[in-house]
């Protein structure tokens, strides 16, 4: 019988036993033809179900529970989102599996760094009794029910150790200086610290809460004065300390930048990078642009750079191609990736099928999945499994920049700022520098060079973006084009 109809026939034998007027099961012989006490105090162990971090995305080795959407007693069904988890690339919500209660929230919002497999949560059947279900503790790769007993036992051992485990920190020079100056021993302190190290912060917050003065130092110990060490240690070394009056924020390192750190780092040490760039006149975009706000359509620059990329990738589609193990494999969809900032890092949402939009269409989809990029709202499918990716920096300003591939594709465009030049007429023009980095090992410097030479010509021929699609026929009825 499975472990779940396990509990289920103990539940409905315990319930048919204490029907009868039997208040103790534990005395009913085996020859009765009962089951003995065990079985159903095992049964009633096991009637919790554990809720444990998921693998949200492939990727991901821990994460951060950002806000818990359903409260402890509340009933689930399959499909009802708990509680959402910021992995390595944003904040994505999770789903369970089976209908119950959720009986007990272990890891609250805001915990950190919650390894894949960790207890988060227990829940039970409906119609248990949530507020007495039995906590599972870990134990090599089983899961035990711990008892009231045990979980008092268990916390005070945690204390201990945690107590044990603080004194063994190392404190830092400037945080000793400031415990033996005020006369604090460092386990009065609550520490803010990575690992509970304890920071000179935590010393001057307890310092000002608490009022204290500093002590005369050579009347309450033996420490040797400044002048006694100085003469006592060859060679000297001087150790700056800021004073007292300063203040600063530790500022933890998301998942997401980790994970942006370390993808960097992988690509910058195993693709060869190549650069490319070209200089493009963009000023019958801009007329184009001003034509259709004029027709109240609003599109970006950036719409139009997406939608010439894209065209420019399906003429050279060698560049719209993504590794898959030791092989460059071409994709016959163009799924472009484009860089968004958010305060946790930056993540890349997909405008897929970008070839076959029209330019607004482009244009409503990368405004929705920005909004939900900044929200972390964002679903796995929809920042993963790009073809091509674009990082625009020339809205700030920047002339020209080169942009880090990210793997498993293998080219990326990062477009610059506007800045009006002499043309051959000797007329104003507005151009544009766009640069792109590519893999030299899937990518040669013919087939970069050929897809810089067709989004140029897309984008001082615009009509070309256009042709087809609604808003050409926009522009006709207007009598602009």
């Amino acid at each position: 019988m499975a472990a779940s109809g396990i509990v289920r026939f103990g539940r409905r034998f315990s319930k048919h036993l204490l029907s009868t007027g039997l208040k103790e099961p534990n005395k009913i012989t085996e020859n009765g033809h009962y089951i003995a006490r065990t079985l159903f105090t095992k049964c009633a162990d096991q009637a919790s179900t554990p809720v444990l971090m998921p693998a949200l995305s492939p990727t991901m080795s821990e994460g951060t529970i950002v806000k818990w959407l359903k409260k402890e007693g509340e009933s689930v069904v399959p499909g009802d989102v708990i509680c959402e988890i910021q992995t390595d690339k944003a904040v994505v919500s999770m789903e369970v599996d089976e209908e119950g209660i959720l009986a007990k929230i272990l890891k609250p919002e805001n915990t950190t760094d919650i390894k894949i497999g960790t207890l988060i949560a227990v829940m039970v059947e409906e119609g248990d009794d949530w507020r007495t279900a039995e906590i599972p503790v870990e134990s090599g790769s089983q899961t035990e029910p711990i008892t009231t007993l045990e979980k008092s036992t268990s916390t005070e051992d945690h204390t201990t150790t945690t107590k044990t485990s603080h004194t063994e920190i190392p404190i830092g020079p400037s945080v000793r200086k400031l415990l033996e100056e005020y006369n604090i021993t460092a386990a009065t302190v609550q520490p803010s610290g990575p690992h509970g190290r304890l920071l000179k912060g935590d010393i001057l917050k307890y310092v000002k809460s608490n009022s204290l003065s500093k002590q005369d130092l050579g009347a309450v110990s033996n420490t040797p004065t400044k002048e006694e060490v100085i003469q006592t240690s060859q060679p000297t070394t001087t150790v700056f300390v800021p004073g007292e009056e300063e203040e600063f924020i530790d500022i933890p390192l998301t998942n997401m930048r980790r994970t942006i750190a370390r993808r960097l780092t992988e690509s910058k040490m195993t693709i060869p990078h190549s650069y490319i760039s070209i200089e493009s006149n963009i000023k019958a975009v801009s007329d184009l642009r001003k034509q259709l706000l004029g027709e109240g359509i609003k599109v970006s620059m950036n719409d139009f750079i997406i939608k010439a990329s894209a065209i420019a990738l399906q003429r050279v589609p060698a560049l719209n191609a993504v590794w898959h193990g030791e092989e460059v494999k071409m994709s016959s969809n163009v799924d472009i990736s484009v860089a968004v900032a958010t305060d946790q890092g930056l993540i890349t949402p997909i405008i897929k099928n970008a070839a076959y939009l029209a330019v607004d269409e482009i244009s409503s989809s990368i405004k929705d999945l920005a909004v939900r990029a900044r929200e972390g709202k964002l679903q796995l499918h929809e920042f993963q499994g790009g073809t091509f990716t674009i990082s625009n920096l020339g809205m700030f300003g920047i002339s020209e920049f080169t942009a880090v591939i990210n793997p498993p594709q293998t080219a990326i465009m990062a477009i610059g700022s506007s800045r009006l030049v002499a043309g051959q007429d000797g007329q104003p023009q507005t151009n544009m520098t766009v640069t792109v980095s590519y893999d030299s090992r899937a990518i040669d410097e013919t087939n970069a060079s050929q897809f810089l030479e067709v989004f140029k010509e897309v984008m001082e021929s615009p009509s070309l973006m256009i042709v087809g699609s609604s808003l050409s026929s926009t522009l006709k009825v207007a009598g602009s084009y």
